[in-house]
């Protein structure tokens, strides 16, 4: 295989050819592995995270949009099994934030972080406002169940249902902006 650009590897990826497995492994790798470390102290358990990053993201190559850039959903894919680390295993990390900084994401990376989030923001601006608010709190502030029911004093239920009803309703809103059925 000669040169070729991350669509084209995905591509083939999906056609189950080796070589585009690995070619796309080793090309952000280390860039990942650079990223994860910056979030998780621990060495041994970075080393875990990346290669579960690869896995999922291989995966569930089917489902990439190659509207946007290969990196970009990968690097969604490790900031989200970042996240369920920390929160199962409550250990010291530093803010994604705090990655971003360090990390050296071309200015193109950023714009496309930056719009995806104003798109989602905009996605939950249509949602009921009591949806709105437990998505909010549930993955953008970080709030548990529990803390959720107390701050906006209602019962445990009561979150689990909005949350439901709020992951559904986006994921229609999502589908409908990529023009695709909604499949449960």
């Amino acid at each position: 295989m000669e040169q070729l650009d991350d669509r084209t590897l995905v591509t083939l990826a999906l056609e189950n050819k080796q070589e585009a497995f690995t070619r796309l492994l080793v090309k952000y790798k280390d860039r990942v592995r650079m990223f994860i470390g910056k979030l998780v102290v621990n060495p041994s358990e970075a080393d875990d995270l990346v290669l579960m990053s690869f896995d999922k993201a291989f995966s569930n190559l089917k489902h990439y949009n190659p509207k946007y850039a290969f990196s970009t959903w990968l690097y969604s894919i490790v900031q989200n099994l970042c996240i369920d680390h920390y929160r199962k295993n409550k250990l010291s990390y530093v803010t994604l934030e705090d990655a971003y900084e360090a990390e050296e994401i071309n200015p193109e990376e950023v714009l496309i972080l930056e719009q995806q989030k104003q798109a989602i923001e905009e996605m939950i601006a249509r949602l009921r406002p009591e949806y709105a608010q437990v998505i909010k709190l549930r993955y953008m502030e970080s709030y548990s169940y529990a803390e959720i029911a107390k701050r906006l004093d209602i019962p445990l239920g009561t979150v689990k249902t909005r949350l439901h009803r709020a992951k559904y309703t986006l994921s229609q809103i999502i589908a409908k902006e990529n023009n695709e059925p909604y499949k449960r």
